[in-house]
Order: C-alpha cells, then structure tokens, then sequence
C-alpha cells in the first residue's frame, strides 16, 4: 500500500468532518454550475456521513462503519473527485475542475496516508 501511515483513525475523521463542510459550502461560494453544485454536495454529504460514523465507531457506539468499509469509501470518493475533475474541467466548469482537483489530491493524501485501525496511537 504505502510506505508512511502517519495519521491516526482519529485525526483522519476530524480532518473529513472539516473537509466536509467545505464541500458543501463551496458550490454556492464559488459560482459552480448547477450538475458541479449537485456532485459537491453529493460528496461532501456522503464524505459527513462517513466521517461521523467512523467517529461513533471510533467512540465504541453500536452502528459505526467497519474501518475497511471507511477505507475503501476514502478511495472511492477520491476517485469520484478525480471523475468530477475531468469531468467539470472539460465541460466549462473550470474553477470546478479545479476545486474537485484540489479535493481529489487532499482526500487521496488522506487516504494514503492514514493508519487503518482502532488501536489507540
């Protein structure tokens, strides 16, 4: 996989919940184009949702998302912003493409670089 696993399970959820929000608040900020304004907020919704459940899992709540499920959800979704990228860029969207650019580089950093597991650090 990688050769650095600097970031805890804990930190990797705050850092989502954090990047959350922006997703979801971006589209109107920035002007995007009503199909770039539905994939944020699909994605930034779907990237809270994960990020809370990995944090009630994280707590020792009952209904938490496996930390393998989390792990593959973090891929898909920086491949997804990676299709949004492309896809908005070259349709005329370009402060999109490039927003979705910048997510796609932030979430597949977090995504290499975190340490899968519950165990406390």
């Amino acid at each position: 996989m990688t050769l650095l696993r600097l970031i805890p399970m804990q930190v990797h959820a705050v850092l989502e919940t954090i990047l959350a929000p922006v997703l979801i608040v971006a589209p109107f900020a920035l002007g995007f184009s009503a199909p770039a304004l539905v994939a944020s907020l699909v994605l930034g919704f779907i990237l809270m949702g994960t990020a809370l459940s990995m944090g009630a899992a994280l707590a020792g709540q009952d209904g938490g998302l496996r930390v393998s499920a989390h792990a593959s959800l973090d891929l898909g979704l920086a491949g997804a912003a990676a299709v949004c990228t492309f896809a908005f860029g070259f349709t005329g969207d370009p402060v999109a493409g490039l927003f979705f650019g910048a997510v796609t580089i932030l979430q597949s950093l977090l995504a290499t670089t975190t340490r899968y597991t519950t165990l406390p650090a």
